[in-house]
Order: structure tokens, then C-alpha cells, then sequence
């Protein structure tokens, strides 16, 4: 709480040299506002648990009174200092207060009983109560005192008041602390013990309370809190307020809380004001500082400056004669430059003495300006030191007979400008010679000042037409769609950059296109500022065009690499660096641009059992200058297995050493799968082959033993071929990774023998999408053949009281999926002549004998006085894909 009251701005602090004058500002007032606030709401907080009682700790009072005293004292001392400074009679008041409180603090400590001794040192019992009353009733009217004072002055100025006040003020504090002590037992008892009289120390706390607000109500009154100083000791008043409030009008007995946290008020109040003197002085002492270092700099650097002058510089004072002429200069002072370019120190001589020849026209100079009061220039070479100096002479502020003479060697200029002018006639020669187009501009107008005569030759234009001209002039001949990127070059050469653009032009006499490669770039002035901008340009037009038809090429070759899929590299094995094309990162598996082209990163792909053959045949063709061919296998992160054709080869320097090597890739694993899959189909065409002769020879065998005759047999045979070969085209018919399904099948044979009309005779129930070992396909088929050739012939098929029903589902058996179908008729009566043939035969036998044999199959077949009844359960692809809905559908 002791930082922020005196934490005033610098602008307000330094706004005068004495805290008297300094205006508050509204930080200023906003910090009080902010502790002053922050005081009220720590006694709002603390007000409640005033009469709290805590441990009685005697020694605390003197602790505080002293740090009173001290600060009290300090405050008292820099107010005085005020006073002295300012002669305003109201710092002399609150010296006096401060001085008064200090000594009151002093008393009041001493007197306490307790703290030193058992008992007081001085007083009884009333004593230390009355001592408080009179410090702390007195204080305010100091203040109020310096309210009424104002800033009003001594007459005299220096009326020394001080010499009575401040005794005056120690002798009445003397005199009041014996009275005190004197009449302590005739003084109206404010406390028992350490008990306070309720009824007396509210009539005479509330009589100090008053005086306090009647000192912050004049104060604000009289002073409008426009000064620093009385803002706070405003806030110091609100502290002693509130310090009354606590310790004295809102407690019982001493040492209760309210009794502690009252003088922590008192000393907060002390230290404001202090803090604000402090904070004041310290800003006085660094100003001085300031002020001191200031002096000091502006004198060195004075002095730095006339030592340290580029010019030599020296001050004369006129020779007059009897008659008023001036007949000679005397020299007063002279500079370093001015010694080093004459060699010697003139200083207290004469002209006459140190040049005896000196041309009178000097004099004649020097007249002239101590008469005008103008200045002279002019330009003189002297033999003597074999320099060219330029000369101002003019006459001194305030001295009528002393002139300045400021003179310089500008030989090095004037070589310069001669070396400037030869070095123009150089570039205007060479701007002439030059093929390319030079050009000048200014950098803020952008008014071309210089362009050379190649500009006539390369654009068909005349120099005059756009020298003096502005830019305006120049985008004339640019092409319309070009002309926004040379204004946007333009700007950005204006801002410092170097641009280099091609754009095109249109001749001045044919009005063809042509194109100009240019460069713009800044030129700078002494100060590193544009002031002009350079540039130069050349006919591109037959580069631009070959650019063209380089670009087209590179452009067909690029899109026949993608059409083609095919992947390319490009080694430098002088620098290591590789480059590939999108597709050669595809190929080995990763996406373009993901890794950096490395050999590393190539064989990092290279599948294991391929790396060592194929870096061993990139060694052979190093080594040999032979081509690089190889079909490689590439390992995918994803597992998979790619492969690639390379080709490529190694270019050599001069030495026979490899630098480069070129090469290109096509990704044959579709290619591989093709030739992998055609010979498995081969292989399987050939099996399927094998089998179906077998197939067939055995149904011939078995048809030629079962026929009767040769009609029979045509007849039979083909029906048994026919059943064969619908089978095969529907085998033939599949896609890759399809099953023939039971119903398929099933229908397929039913549409074989039967019309259309006859679809009422017979009923299908089953599961849709049955799928079959493509193994089982063919048996299944001809069993399936055979069973309804036999119905047609003598079963329900021919009967037309007869009735067909095939049903068939899926279950489970062993972990795999099996296939029951139940073949069953009805309403046959069957001829006795055909008992026999019925219940034997090729199906029979195909049925019963062949199904469990080759897949397991579990078979019966029963001929009965209604006719067949079979049963096929037999094991079906893992993929079968049953409908979820019966099958009931009629041919």
C-alpha cells in the first residue's frame, strides 16, 4: 500500500521542479480513487471484527509510535525544503504538523504502559489516553492551516517564520506533555485499565472525528485537489479517519483487533505522504542528472563537431588602418582540418605573416562582407599544397569585425566529375554499339530519360518518340495482354526488386509480335534511395520460338510416358541425386513425390529374393557399358507383389568414369496375372478335356451295353450327350469366381424335357442360389438327367394323373454345408411290363454308386407303387449364397 500513492506519472512529476506546483492528472486521481477506495473496503472488511480481543502485545505501540516518528520526521525535513524552495506558508504548516506529529509519536510510545517497564515511564494511567487525543485532535488543523494559506507568499519573500514556528511547535508539545502528566489525575478518565469509558471516549472521539472531516472538507473546498500534493494528503486525512474509527470510537479495551489494524491506518497515512516527497525528490535528482549529462553531451558534442568537421574552418578578425581601410586579417581560431591542410598552426597570426604575397583580393572579400552581411563564395586552386579549395566566407552573429572563413578540398570532386563525364561518353559509345535494347527512367515519374539506338533497330520505333514521353508511351507498344504484368514489373522494381519478364511487342512498322527478354532493375542515389530505374532487353522472339517447339516435343513425349504408363529415372552419380517420373513412384509402391529419388530407395522395394541379382546386374552394366534389362519384383507395403520390366543405361565422361544413368520401366504384373491365369485355364481346359472324354466314353459304354439296338442307342446316347453338354455351356457361361446353383441347374434339364404346359405337374421348393462344387457339377447333372428321362418315360412326367415334387435345403453337417434334395412322385401306375427296366439302369447306378463314391455322398432310391422316391445329400460349396425365401415356382 506504500508503492501506489506515490507511483505518480513522469509527466506529472516533472511538470515543475517543486511538488507545490505539480498539477494532478487524471492517472494521477485515478490511482488516489483506487486507494482510497481499497482503504474503505479493507474498513468495511475489518469494521465488523473491531471489537474482537487478541493477545495485548505493550510493545507493539512503541513499535508503531517510532516508525511514526521516523517517517513523520523525514516528511517533516523534505516539506521544509518546500517551503524553503517555494516560500509558501502552507508547506511551513505541514512541516509543522508532521514536525508535531513526530513529537506527539515520540511521547505517546515513551508513555505506554507496560512496554518497557511495569507501569509508565512518565504519567499515570490517563496519560498515554490524553497524549493520542491531543496528537491526533491537534494534527488536522495544520492542515486545515495549509488549506487557508494556500500558495500565497511572503512579502519579502524570505521572512524567515520557520525560526519561530518550529520552536514554536516543540514547546507546545512540551508544555502540553507536562500539563498532561501534571493533571493526570484531574483529567476526565477515558479508560480503566484497558477498559474504555463508552460514553467519554465517544464524545471526545467523535469531537477529533469532526475536526478531521471539517480539514478534508476545507481542504477539498479551498484547494479543488487540483495539486498532486493535495490529492494526497487527502487520502492521508481518509486513513487517519478511518484510524480514529478503528482504534478509538469502534473498540472497548485496548488490544482488540480494531485497536492493531487502526494505527497500521495511522502509519499508511504517514507513509503517503512521504512516499509522494520521496518519489518527488528522486525525480528532481534525475532531471538534475539530465540536465548535468545534457550540458555535458551539448559541449562535446560541440567540441566533437568543430574538431571533427569535414570543412576546415577558421575565424579571422579584421586589420584596419588609421583611415578606417582594412589592411589585414588576424587569425583567433582554427580547426584540425583547417592545420592539416595547411600544415601548420596559424591561430594568433596574421595574413600577412604567414602568406606575405596574399592577393589583395581576399581583403576585398572580406570587406565586402563585414559591410553586407552576405555571404561569399568562390573556388580557388592553391600551388602551394597542390589542392583546389571552394571558400564561403561570412561574417559572425554579432560580431561586427570577425568573419568565418569555411573552406574545403574539392579536388576529389572535380576529379570525379571529370571521371563521371568520361565515363558517360564511355556508356553513351557503348549504348550506341550495343545489340540489346539500354533504357533510363525515372523512378517516381517513370519518364524514360535514356534508351539506346537498338530500341530503332529491334522495335521499329523511333528514340525521340518515347524518350522525355511516360511510361504511358512505352505500354503503347506493349501487347494488351501484357501490359498489366509490366505495370505490376514495374511497381515492384519501383520497391527495390530486380524483375526479369519476357513480354511481347508489337513493331512499330510491321506491326508483328515479337517478344523482348528484359531486365529492370533499381538505381540508387548517395542517400541509398531509387531514383532512377535500369534496364535492359533483347529480341527473344526466335528463342521464344524454338521454347515453343522444345515445349511441344517435351509435351507429346510426356503425354505418350502417361498414356503408356511408363516410368522413368534419371541418375546423377556425380552428385547422387536421382529424379523419377509419377509413374516409376506408383510402380514401386509409393505415392508421387513421398520419398526422395534414391538408389537407396529403390532397392528398399526390390523384393528380398530379387535385390542381389538385380543390383549385381546394375553393376554388370556400370561396368561394362551394356544395357540394363531385367524384369524386377517389387514389395508393396501392403504385402503385395508388383512386377516391372527396366531398362536402362549408363552414360560416361571423358575419362571412361559413369555419370549418368537413363532408364525407363513398364509394370507388367497385370501382364504376369494374365499369363499366370492362362496357363492355369489351360491346365484346367486340359483336365476338363481329359475328364469329359471319360465322360463321354463311359456313357457310350454304358448306353451301348443298354441298348437294344442301334436307334436305341442314337436316341439314348444323345439325350445323355445333350444333358453333357448343357452342363458345359453353363459352365462356359460363368464368370470368374461364379458357381453353378442347384435351382439353375435343376431348371436348365426340366426346360430340356418339358413344354411349357407342363409346368402344373410338377412343384419346386427350395432355397434360391445354392451354390455347387464346380467338381460335382457334371454328375449332379446327369443323375438329375436321368431322373426326370425316367419320369417322362414311365413316371409322373407321363402319367397325367401323376405329380412331380422336388424339394431341397441346406444344413449343416460337421462344420461344412450339404446339400438334401428329395425326388418325389406321385400317382404312377406302372406298366408290369416295366417293373424290371425301372428299378435298374444308368441313372440307378449313377445315383447310388457314383455320388458316394466320388464326393460322399449319402443316396437312396426307392421305386414305389406311387412311384420313384430318391434322396441326394451331398456336401456343396462353402460359398453358397441361399436366398432367404423358399422357392416354389412352377416350368
Amino acid at each position: 500500500m506504500t508503492v501506489h500513492p506515490v507511483a505518480t506519472s513522469t509527466s506529472g512529476a516533472e511538470a515543475s521542479s517543486f511538488l507545490g506546483m505539480v498539477l494532478a492528472d487524471r492517472g494521477d486521481r485515478r490511482r488516489a480513487a483506487c486507494v482510497a477506495v481499497v482503504l474503505l473496503l479493507a474498513f468495511a472488511a475489518t469494521a465488523p471484527f473491531a471489537g474482537r480481543a487478541l493477545p495485548a502485545v505493550p510493545t507493539f505501540v512503541p513499535a508503531y509510535d517510532a516508525a511514526v516518528m521516523v517517517l513523520a520526521s523525514i516528511a517533516a525535513l523534505m516539506l521544509h525544503a518546500q517551503y524553503r524552495d517555494l516560500h509558501q506558508r502552507g508547506f511551513l504548516w505541514l512541516a509543522c504538523g508532521y514536525l508535531y506529529g513526530a513529537l506527539f509519536a515520540l511521547l505517546h510510545g515513551l508513555s505506554f504502559p507496560d512496554a518497557f517497564v511495569s507501569g509508565s515511564l512518565f504519567g499515570d494511567s490517563q496519560t498515554t489516553a490524553w497524549l493520542w487525543i491531543f496528537w491526533h485532535g491537534v494534527s488536522p488543523l495544520f492542515v486545515v492551516a495549509y488549506a487557508l494559506a494556500g500558495t500565497g507568499r511572503w512579502p519579502n519573500g524570505g521572512w524567515p517564520l520557520h525560526r519561530v514556528a518550529y520552536p514554536a511547535v516543540v514547546l507546545s508539545v512540551v508544555l502540553i506533555a507536562l500539563a498532561l502528566v501534571r493533571l493526570d489525575d484531574r483529567l476526565p478518565q477515558l479508560l480503566v485499565s484497558v477498559q474504555y469509558r463508552p460514553l467519554m471516549t465517544r464524545m471526545i472521539g467523535t469531537a477529533v472525528w469532526t475536526v478531521h472531516l471539517i480539514a478534508i472538507a476545507l481542504l477539498i473546498w479551498r484547494t479543488r485537489l487540483r495539486r498532486l500534493l493535495d490529492l494526497w494528503l487527502c487520502v492521508t486525512l481518509l486513513a487517519a479517519v478511518i484510524e480514529l474509527a478503528l482504534s478509538g470510537m469502534m473498540i472497548s479495551a485496548r488490544y482488540q483487533l480494531g485497536f492493531y489494524i487502526g494505527r497500521v491506518y495511522g502509519l499508511v497515512g504517514t507513509l503517503v505522504m512521504l512516499g509522494l516527497l520521496l518519489r518527488h525528490a528522486l525525480l528532481l535528482q534525475g532531471r538534475l542528472v539530465r540536465a548535468a549529462s545534457a550540458l555535458h553531451d551539448s559541449e562535446r558534442r560541440y567540441r566533437d563537431l568543430f574538431d571533427s568537421m569535414g570543412e576546415a574552418f577558421y575565424i579571422g578578425e579584421v586589420v584596419k588602418d588609421e583611415e578606417g581601410r582594412i589592411v589585414d586579417l588576424q587569425f583567433l581560431q582554427e580547426n584540425p582540418m583547417a592545420r592539416r591542410y595547411i600544415g601548420r598552426d596559424i591561430a594568433g597570426r596574421r595574413l600577412s605573416e604567414v602568406v606575405p604575397d596574399f592577393d589583395q583580393e581576399w581583403l576585398d572579400i572580406v570587406e565586402q562582407v563585414i559591410r553586407t552581411g552576405k555571404e561569399r563564395s568562390l573556388e580557388r586552386p592553391s600551388a602551394r599544397v597542390q589542392r583546389y579549395f571552394r571558400y564561403r566566407v561570412f561574417r559572425l552573429k554579432g560580431r561586427q569585425k570577425q568573419v568565418g572563413i569555411l573552406f574545403q578540398d574539392i579536388k576529389p570532386r572535380r576529379d570525379a566529375e571529370l571521371a563521371l563525364r568520361d565515363s558517360e561518353e564511355r556508356f553513351r559509345q557503348f549504348g550506341q554499339a550495343a545489340s540489346s535494347v539500354l533504357w533510363i527512367r525515372n523512378a517516381d515519374t517513370l519518364e524514360l530519360e535514356y534508351v539506346s539506338a537498338a530500341f530503332e533497330t529491334i522495335c521499329g520505333r523511333r528514340c525521340d518518340a518515347v524518350v522525355g514521353s511516360g511510361f504511358d508511351a512505352w505500354l503503347a507498344m506493349v501487347h494488351p495482354d501484357d501490359r498489366e504484368a509490366v505495370r505490376r514489373a514495374v511497381r515492384r522494381v519501383q520497391q527495390g526488386e530486380r524483375v526479369e519478364q519476357e513480354y511481347r511487342i508489337l513493331h512499330g512498322e510491321t506491326g508483328d509480335e515479337l517478344w523482348l527478354l528484359g531486365t529492370e532493375f533499381p538505381m540508387r542515389d548517395d542517400d541509398c534511395r531509387i531514383n532512377r530505374i535500369g534496364g535492359i532487353a533483347q529480341d527473344a522472339t526466335l528463342l521464344k520460338k524454338a521454347q515453343f517447339r522444345l515445349s511441344e516435343s517435351e509435351e507429346r513425349l510426356r503425354s505418350a510416358i502417361e498414356v503408356g504408363r511408363l516410368a522413368t529415372w534419371d541418375w546423377n552419380l556425380t552428385t547422387g541425386e536421382v529424379a523419377w517420373s509419377d509413374e516409376h513412384y506408383r510402380i514401386e509402391g509409393y505415392l508421387p513425390g513421398e520419398v526422395v529419388p534414391s538408389y537407396d530407395a529403390w532397392v528398399a522395394r526390390v523384393h528380398p529374393d530379387d535385390r542381389e541379382t538385380s543390383e549385381a546386374a546394375v553393376r554388370q552394366a556400370m561396368l561394362t557399358g551394356g544395357e540394363y534389362a531385367r524384369e524386377v519384383r517389387f514389395l508393396h507395403p501392403d504385402g503385395s507383389v508388383h512386377w516391372a520390366n527396366a531398362r536402362g543405361r549408363f552414360f560416361y565422361d571423358a575419362a571412361g568414369r559413369p555419370v549418368r544413368m537413363v532408364g525407363s520401366m513398364i509394370d507388367t504384373t497385370l501382364r504376369r496375372e494374365y499369363e499366370d491365369a492362362q496357363r492355369v485355364l489351360v491346365a484346367e481346359l486340359q483336365h476338363r478335356t481329359r475328364n469329359l472324354i471319360a465322360v463321354v466314353r463311359s456313357i457310350s459304354d454304358r448306353t451301348l451295353r443298354e441298348s437294344a439296338d442301334m436307334a436305341q442307342f442314337a436316341t439314348v446316347f444323345s439325350e445323355r450327350l445333350g444333358s453333357l453338354a448343357r452342363v458345359q455351356g453353363l459352365l462356359s457361361r460363368l464368370k470368374e469366381g461364379q458357381r453353378v446353383t442347384f435351382d439353375e441347374l435343376l431348371r436348365m434339364e426340366l426346360a430340356a424335357h418339358l413344354d411349357a404346359q407342363d409346368g402344373s405337374r410338377f412343384t419346386l421348393s427350395g432355397p434360391d442360389g445354392v451354390t455347387l462344387r464346380s467338381s460335382s457339377v457334371q454328375p449332379l447333372a446327369l443323375a438329375i438327367h436321368e431322373l426326370i428321362t425316367n419320369a417322362v418315360k414311365y413316371g409322373a412326367l407321363r402319367d397325367p394323373a401323376g405329380y412331380l415334387r422336388i424339394a431341397w435345403n441346406v444344413q449343416d453337417e460337421d462344420g461344412r454345408p450339404w446339400l438334401h434334395v428329395d425326388w418325389r412322385e406321385t400317382g404312377v401306375v406302372p406298366p408290369a411290363a416295366c417293373d424290371v427296366e425301372r428299378g435298374s439302369g444308368a441313372g440307378r447306378e449313377l445315383i447310388e454308386r457314383a455320388l458316394p463314391y466320388q464326393f460322399g455322398a449319402r443316396t437312396t432310391y426307392e421305386l414305389t407303387d406311387a412311384g420313384v422316391h430318391c434322396t441326394i445329400a451331398m456336401p456343396i460349396s462353402r460359398r453358397e449364397m441361399a436366398s432367404p425365401h423358399g422357392h416354389d415356382a412352377r416350368l
